[in-house]
């Protein structure tokens, strides 16, 4: 008896001993999604007791300043959650590490096998390396009431016929004529933060044009003030001048109370408008403005922090997060879309016969990332305030003229982020 129990404290001071704790910060984000996710990390901890994740979750508005913070300090965790677009100027910053350079690196964190059946949205690159993964994404599209279109006799668009430009503009009208709404197509004009770059950017894209030329990072001159995105800047001010969108918020429960006709949001409000209007709900692909019908991508990701004492074992619980089967484990609990084809075919909303298919494929097939450069975050706030001016009725042109100077010289004053 004697001998047991002292193999028994034998046994657990080994496991203290040997047990390392790798640290993790993400958002604190809906209960669903964090119980989710903690049980995926207690799955992976009683698999591996000899390294043991730990989360801290951050508010989700003392997140960047918690990461600034972290870095100034030198204390960061050894995984950090990041917004896929902010990817880029972490790496530039010497924030994280890849996860994966190329086949001939003995650095390499990761292997292809643990990345190659994920989608482009839930892989961030910079400079050809892979530095993040992330296991969910949303996607945009335009909800309406199938018994609307109905009464106008109006088609009802696929991905393979998205509405061109010119429908959508007739449509529009016909709805204003109908009169039965207060409100005919919202787009979340005065929504700060990365709303105007995310919604917006896949529409220039669908024009012609982009935030800056993507080879080298360092032209936005001839892209952001194209032809096409300048057609669209007067688009958006013909939409306003008709009042057939409006540069205010909303009140809340607008579409659902039957006020608003058409709203151009995210995948976080199929549940909301499913539970209101049932089957008379229409998910819609977004309007094709000449050059196909897109929608932005690429959310919350995981990466290696640059200080991580243990890479390889922080490397491990991302590479267990994208198997195809913890992929659908999350997005079953949590509800957001996979960032993978197998993983879809496991979920009941997103298999071939899902509710959200449609949504599924608009987010593997019609998806436009961010532009990977370290510049991005100042894109990104240039092009909101170049929107906010085309909004509230300043000249297309000078608008976006005026955005490309800033951009370019930002990215000269950062000596091209090289």
């Amino acid at each position: 008896m004697l001998r047991k129990v002292c193999l028994v404290v034998f046994f657990v001071f080994c496991t203290q001993v040997r047990s390392e704790t790798i640290q993790l910060w993400r958002t604190l984000s809906a209960a669903d999604e964090m119980r989710t996710f903690t049980q995926q990390v207690e799955r992976f901890n009683l698999a591996n007791p000899q390294y043991q994740v730990s989360v801290q979750a951050i508010p989700h508005g003392a997140y960047a300043e918690s990461v600034i913070g972290g870095a100034l300090a030198q204390d960061l965790p050894c995984i950090l959650a990041v917004d896929q677009p902010n990817v880029a100027n972490y790496a530039w910053s010497g924030l994280i590490q890849p996860l994966y350079t190329d086949t001939h690196s003995a650095s390499n964190l990761i292997s292809p096998l643990d990345f190659n059946h994920v989608n482009a949205n839930g892989i961030g690159k910079y400079n050809g390396k892979v530095y993040s993964l992330g296991p969910f994404d949303i996607a945009l599209a335009l909800f309406t009431r199938r018994s609307l279109l109905n009464s106008l006799d109006f088609r009802i668009p696929t991905l393979a016929q998205p509405w061109s430009v010119d429908e959508f503009n007739m449509l529009l009208e016909k709805i204003k004529q109908q009169g039965q709404f207060k409100y005919i197509l919202d787009m979340n004009l005065a929504g700060v933060g990365e709303w105007p770059a995310y919604g917006f950017l896949p529409m220039i894209v669908s024009a012609g044009g982009d935030f800056i030329e993507r080879s080298t990072y360092r032209q936005a001159e001839g892209f952001l003030n194209s032809k096409g995105a300048v057609q669209w800047g007067h688009w958006l001010q013909n939409l306003l001048d008709n009042e057939l969108t409006q540069l205010s918020n909303l009140e809340h429960g607008q579409f659902e109370k039957g006020l608003l006709a058409i709203h151009y949001t995210g995948s976080w409000m199929v549940d909301r408008y499913q539970k209101a209007i049932g089957d008379d709900l229409l998910i819609l692909p977004p309007v094709d403005f000449g050059s196909g019908a897109y929608i932005g991508g690429g959310s919350w990701h995981y990466t290696v922090t640059r200080n991580c004492p243990q890479p390889k074992q922080a490397a491990k619980f991302i590479a267990y997060l994208m198997t195809n089967n913890e992929i659908a484990f999350f997005n079953r609990g949590s509800g957001f879309i996979p960032t993978s084809a197998e993983a879809a075919n496991q979920l009941a909303l997103y298999s071939e016969q899902g509710a959200l298919r449609k949504l599924y494929l608009t987010s593997e097939r019609n998806v436009v990332l961010r532009p990977a450069t370290p510049a991005y975050p100042a894109i990104s706030a240039i092009f909101s305030q170049a929107v906010r001016r085309i909004a509230q009725g300043a000249d297309v042109t000078e608008s976006l003229d005026r955005a490309v100077d800033e951009i370019e010289l930002n990215i000269l004053d950062n000596r091209g982020y090289r």
